[in-house]
């Protein structure tokens, strides 16, 4: 396993930017400058290739990720050796910050680049002393966990009840969702492959009905991009 690369020093402006990009979060954005700045001398700036690991499951939990740019799937394998992908991570996200308060010290989960991705290595020690004494950042954690358990409450019950179909919908909504209230083309954020094993279904089973809603002239495709052309017709298909 080649070794990410590691840029100690990204430079003032670059810095400056990164600073800007951190407090846009919420995890970040109770933190004072100086708060900031100790967590990121303890932190590390990653660029890494498609393919390549930041962790895997049964490793030391000592750090959580921030994404700059590109993206992360969050996965595990079966005993017959599946990958199962749980949630793909995109820029300006977190992801591995509630292994921090479980009990286990090892990573739970697996988490690899499905792109070339830079990304922050965020202390774990160092964020914790932070938090004991700043109870905005406590409450702030708090809230990206509910957040998180909403979501997996959501995805449970989603591929305990709804078929191959629903899920397939209710993705291209969730997409949908992220734009502006009069857009309605976006880019699906990773491969095919991905994006089947997210949901539970078989890549084949993903085309088939992707192709289902383009003979129906509910979206278009070219490549990745996709164009919703009727949204209530999309809410409602079976």
């Amino acid at each position: 396993m080649n070794a990410p690369l590691i840029l100690r020093e990204p430079g003032k402006v670059l810095h400056r930017v990164h600073h800007q990009i951190l407090r846009g979060h919420h995890l970040f954005e109770p933190l004072n400058e100086q708060e900031l700045d100790e967590l990121m001398a303890s932190s590390q700036l990653l660029s890494i290739d498609k393919g390549e690991p930041l962790f895997r499951q049964g490793e030391p939990a000592d750090a959580f990720y921030f994404v700059i740019a590109g993206a992360v799937k969050i996965y595990r394998l079966t005993p017959d050796g599946q990958e199962k992908v749980f949630e793909v991570i995109s820029e300006r996200q977190t992801f591995a910050e509630a292994m921090m308060l479980m009990d286990t010290p090892n990573y739970v989960a697996c988490a690899e680049a499905v792109c070339p991705t830079q990304l922050y290595r965020v202390s774990n020690a160092t964020y914790m002393r932070l938090l004991r004494g700043n109870s905005r950042l406590t409450f702030a954690l708090l809230g990206k966990l509910c957040v998180r358990l909403h979501q997996r409450v959501n995805e449970i019950e989603t591929l305990s009840l709804k078929n191959a179909t629903h899920r397939v919908v209710r993705y291209l909504l969730t997409q949908l969702m992220h734009l502006s209230s009069t857009d309605s083309c976006f880019e699906l954020p990773m491969a095919k492959q991905l994006i089947a094993g997210h949901l539970s279904i078989q890549p084949e089973t993903f085309s088939r009905i992707i192709r289902r809603l383009i003979d129906e002239k509910i979206i278009t495709q070219d490549g990745r991009q996709i164009v919703i052309l009727d949204r209530l017709r999309l809410e409602q298909f079976e």
